[in-house]
């Protein structure tokens, strides 16, 4: 027979274990206080998939409370856009936004679309429901953009800020008087509904670029003559197509007579080895001439590094008399004089 002892010890290891697995089952089930709660990027369409007709009150019912706010939508493009009395409830005026307004004034679950309290993965979801002709929601989460944590409503504004909030969310990147880095707020008559003019707004992000913008020789974004979406989409679709040779597709589309075809191209601007026109050219700005990334026949070494030990041209390759066709030539494989 087993002794008392070992009875009230197999007892209490039982007891123990009956207790852990107690534990463990309330730990599932409730998760532990201070936990996040997961984004769900489907929260507006569950949102207005449980809506019924009559929980659509119309943007009337909206300015009772937010009256500053639906006198500044009017001002917006997407009011034009959202005002069709055609539209299906679920597009049209401010609920087309931001929820049924009948579930956010109920009292049991007051649920709204707060696009400046939701995640960054919720809010674009929220706008990709009518905006699905720039991306779907899957492409948009593997961008960019999406990966360093912005949401749509990150550059653009759905409709004109009031003046606190223009004060509360200014791109204050600078101190008033500061040539060199402008104070600017939002700007209601921005392009495409953005919060601010695109240099200025890409900038507050990008600041390396915006340094280079500042030397010597540049391309001319801060003069006004060109965007940052002249070389670069901010939203690439599906069906852009995804290639690596930037003469092609975007230097040429301004320097033309470098595009070719040539009959001896040189193998960067073609896309075959290298980087392309930046293999050799700083596009944002350089201190050289012609953006260069040097003023030496060191530009050309980094790749005809065999070429260094005894070739000494005196000048660069291209100025030498020697190599004047370095984007391609029709009479010399060797990029030579004609």
């Amino acid at each position: 027979m087993r002794s008392l002892s070992a009875i009230v010890r197999i007892e209490t290891l039982a007891v123990i274990a009956g207790l852990a697995l107690l534990a463990l089952g309330m730990g599932i089930a409730q998760p532990p206080k201070g936990a996040t709660k997961k984004p769900n990027p489907h929260q507006a369409q569950a949102l207005f998939a449980r809506a019924k007709a009559d929980d659509f009150l119309g943007s009337e019912a909206c300015a009772d409370c937010h009256t500053e706010k639906s006198k500044n939508f009017g001002r917006s493009p997407h009011a034009a856009f959202m005002s069709d009395p055609k539209l299906p409830l679920e597009k049209r005026g401010c609920e087309g936004c931001h929820g049924p307004g009948g579930i956010h004034r109920s009292e049991e679950n007051p649920e709204v679309i707060s696009f400046t309290k939701m995640s960054p993965a919720e809010s674009s979801a929220a706008c990709l429901r009518c905006h699905a002709d720039t991306m779907t929601t899957q492409h948009w989460s593997v961008t960019e953009h999406a990966r360093a944590g912005l949401s749509c409503v990150s550059c653009h504004q759905i409709h004109p800020e009031t003046e606190a909030e223009k004060s509360e969310h200014a791109f204050d990147k600078g101190k008033a008087g500061d040539a060199r880095e402008p104070v600017f707020i939002a700007r209601v008559e921005s392009q495409a509904m953005l919060k601010a003019d695109q240099p200025k707004l890409c900038g507050s992000c990008h600041s390396s670029q915006t340094s280079e913008f500042r030397l010597p020789n540049h391309h001319p974004v801060p003069e006004g003559r060109m965007l940052c979406s002249d070389c670069h989409n901010p939203h690439p679709t599906r069906d852009s197509k995804v290639r690596h040779d930037p003469v092609k597709d975007k230097c040429v589309t301004c320097h033309v007579e470098m595009a070719g075809p040539f009959v001896f191209e040189h193998d960067p601007q073609t896309g075959g080895t290298g980087s392309g026109c930046v293999e050799c050219h700083r596009p944002h700005g350089s201190s050289n001439a012609k953006l260069l990334i040097g003023t030496t026949r060191g530009v050309c070494a980094q790749c005809h590094s065999d070429k260094l030990a005894g070739h000494f041209p005196g000048q660069t390759c291209w100025t030498s008399g020697c190599h004047v066709a370095p984007h391609g030539s029709n009479s010399d494989p060797h990029l030579l004089a004609h």
